[in-house]
């Protein structure tokens, strides 16, 4: 690490204190915790980003969101190029960044693992990280602790790629990296693309008389229900409800995991809505979004 680019990092980092007596751990939904929490470690994963950009001479992309979580909370992960989770090989680097206790540790740190990792911070290539964030006021901030955290080193590029679900963004991150447009327009048109194949699959003469061809989604009050309401007209043969979207307090008495917890049904819902029986195939999100990034 030559001394500009340590220099770059002492002044910047300087602004970012981690929390004192708090230690963090990166898992499958990578940092987590009460978003007063966080400005230090989304900086400091900013960092990793655009190393790990550098490394693997590909997009890389940050979500800046807590899912299901209580508003108050947020948090932070790292899609890799394949837009899948960050590799388990980089999460014990991770945490020692988010839990450096001082910028002179974090600066050794990293320039430790640099060298580990042969990360040409001076090579041709440029740096290029995606972010995304979830609607939570307080992603705000931390979206720009991030954009901190990737300018920190020489050659890295951030772009803001809007408010997205997670799924999109590592969409954008895997569609970028394979050579394709990587807007939330494109991701749309595959989606329903690919949903409009699965239809086609249906044979002739297959279908029951009397099947209810209407989805009613709980949208938590997240962004989840708001894509949700923009990509439904897309989806021909399909109608879609969409319920508690953005009108009440995120995950406050709704979404997927309140239900899992509290085994009642969410705010918006009632006994009409329990015990719906679907005959045929039940595709799940998951399969159609596998679909349509392979």
């Amino acid at each position: 690490m030559n001394d500009k680019q340590r220099s770059i990092l002492l002044d910047i980092s300087s602004r970012f204190s981690p929390p004192q007596g708090v230690k963090l751990s990166y898992g499958t939904s990578g940092f987590r915790a009460d978003a007063s929490l966080l400005e230090s470690t989304v900086y400091r994963v900013g960092l990793l980003a655009a190393l790990r950009s550098l490394k693997t001479r590909a997009v890389i992309g940050l979500m800046i969101t807590a899912s299901h979580n209580k508003i108050s909370d947020n948090g932070i992960k790292v899609a890799d190029p394949s837009g899948g989770m960050l590799t388990q090989d980089w999460e014990p680097f991770a945490e020692a960044l988010a839990n450096a206790p001082d910028i002179y540790t974090l600066v050794e740190i990293l320039d430790d693992f640099v060298k580990k990792e042969k990360i040409a911070l001076d090579g041709e290539w440029a740096a290029e990280v995606f972010l995304g964030r979830d609607t939570r006021p307080s992603g705000v901030s931390l979206l720009e602790a991030a954009k901190q955290g990737v300018a920190s080193i020489v050659k890295a590029n951030a772009k803001d790629m809007g408010v997205l679900t997670t799924p999109q963004l590592h969409w954008m991150v895997r569609a970028r990296n394979k050579g394709l447009e990587a807007s939330e327009h494109n991701y749309f048109d595959q989606l329903s693309s690919s949903f409009r194949c699965l239809l086609e699959l249906i044979p002739q003469g297959s279908r029951i008389v009397g099947t209810n061809d209407k989805l009613i989604v709980d949208g938590a009050d997240g962004i989840g229900g708001e894509k949700l309401e923009s990509l439904k007209g897309l989806l021909n043969g399909l109608c879609v409800e969409v319920r508690n979207s953005g009108n009440g307090v995120l995950n406050e008495g709704v979404g997927a995991d309140y239900v899992q917890k509290e085994k009642v049904v969410p705010r918006g819902f009632g006994p009409a809505d329990v015990g719906i029986s679907v005959p045929g195939a039940l595709v799940s999100m998951e399969m159609l979004i596998g679909l349509c990034i392979s």
